[in-house]
């Protein structure tokens, strides 16, 4: 019955998106990427509003109900079983589909990709202009069967773009790079490591910001930036291209990036109890953020710490995953303290085989920021990474904030929804 009734759901919130988008007909763009989304529609928003009216898809709204809300700017009712509450929302959205005149120049859309099929609905029912393909990791891997399969259902966007559209692509990431045969639309690459549309180089990511100079063409810029790691970069890279792609011009862009800030739980230098700095990155987690994550920890002065929990739907390379950052953690920090009892067993045990003596496991993350807490000392940098669901590391993060009164607006999940969840 569940199911008959979300198929009803989605059913009703596609029409009436098509709708909405038919008489409105804003340039669709469209991101997506096993990382980096909303990090990357956050900074093409405030880009693109330099010159535009804009409308993107707020947190976490990147599927085939999301997305589709996100326009309307509805939310998820809170008992997501209640039909009454749905019939409710979609009367709402009906009126605002047929008489709403909010008229947006441009409308950024994120796709998530929990299972296969999902970003080829989106792409079918936005129809985007331009299109941003970030990364292919393996994540989700309960759903795919492995990273090629990520790759394909990513590089089903790709192939949704309208021919006189763009895309913009990744150029360092093989599986990202290799889409462009997908499509008749003008590609756009950007990359850190070759001279192929427009590149980041000599990258410097301290607790002061990232640095780097931007290469377009014959142009060159020297850019920084107040964000945190040099992962950034490729949704920096990402939003400019697309920016550009706008006319919006470079000098703008420029003054514009000085602006930036990290969004909630990704690379958020938050003040810390004691004199402390805390690196917030607790949104979610892959092996690969992670091992980047731990190496701008290493970078830190003083003592550090990085707390780790739990790095969800990995599949057949859990083990494998978590022992990589196990070795990652060992290089780069002076105590680790995990979350979860996957985190315990594989982080922890394989950093304590790689030399890392002070580990110290919790099951709990309020618990384990309670716990660092009580160690923590003037000067240390505490990194705090893990996936959301059943993890929630944002708890410790609160444990360890000198202003714990901010963090409705400083933190990750603390609407109504995720309090009740908890």
């Amino acid at each position: 019955m569940k199911k008959i009734i979300r198929k009803i759901i989605v059913w009703k919130l596609g029409l009436l998106a098509r709708l909405y988008l038919f008489r409105m007909k804003p340039e669709v763009i469209a991101i997506t990427g096993s990382a980096g989304k909303t990090t990357t529609k956050e900074f093409l928003r405030q880009l693109l509003e330099i010159d535009f009216n804009v409308l993107a898809t707020p947190e976490g709204y990147n599927t085939e109900i999301g997305a589709p809300l996100a326009i309307f700017n509805e939310k998820t009712p809170k008992n997501l079983a209640s039909v009454f509450d749905w019939l409710v929302i979609i009367v709402r959205i009906f009126y605002k589909a047929l008489f709403s005149n909010e008229l947006p120049d441009k409308l950024i859309i994120e796709m998530g990709a929990d299972s296969p099929g999902d970003i080829k609905y989106l792409a079918k029912l936005f129809k985007p202009k331009k299109a941003v393909v970030l990364t292919v990791l393996p994540v989700h891997l309960l759903s795919f069967k492995n990273i090629q399969d990520i790759a394909k259902e990513k590089s089903e966007l790709v192939k949704a773009v309208d021919p006189k559209g763009s895309v913009f692509l990744n150029y360092d990431d093989e599986l990202v790079r290799e889409m462009a045969k997908l499509t008749k639309s003008k590609v756009n690459y950007f990359s850190t490591k070759e001279s192929h549309g427009l590149v980041a180089r000599d990258l410097d990511a301290s607790i002061a910001g990232l640095s780097f100079k931007l290469a377009d063409g014959s142009s060159e810029y020297i850019c920084k930036v107040p964000l945190y790691g040099k992962h950034m970069i490729y949704p920096l890279l990402a939003a400019i291209s697309v920016a550009k792609s706008e006319h919006i011009a470079m000098d703008k862009i420029l003054n514009e990036l000085k602006t930036l800030k990290p969004y909630k739980g990704r690379m958020n230098v938050i003040e810390g109890v004691k004199g402390s700095i805390i690196i917030d990155d607790s949104y979610n987690a892959n092996p690969k953020s992670v091992t980047e994550a731990l190496d701008f920890l290493s970078k830190q002065k003083g003592r550090k710490i990085a707390i780790l929990g739990n790095m969800n739907e990995l599949g057949e390379y859990e083990i494998e995953g978590h022992e990589t950052v196990g070795r990652a953690a060992a290089k780069s920090c002076d105590i680790l303290v995990t979350v979860g009892e996957v985190a315990g067993k594989y982080i922890g045990g394989e950093a304590a085989r790689s030399g890392l003596n002070h580990i110290k496991k919790f099951t709990n993350s309020k618990e384990a920021g309670l716990w660092v807490a009580g160690e923590i000392k003037e000067g240390d940098t505490v990194l705090v990474k893990g996936s959301q669901n059943n993890v929630r590391l944002e708890k410790a993060v609160e444990e360890l904030m000198a202003h714990p009164e901010d963090k409705m607006s400083t933190l990750v999940r603390q609407s109504e929804f995720w309090n009740e969840a908890s």
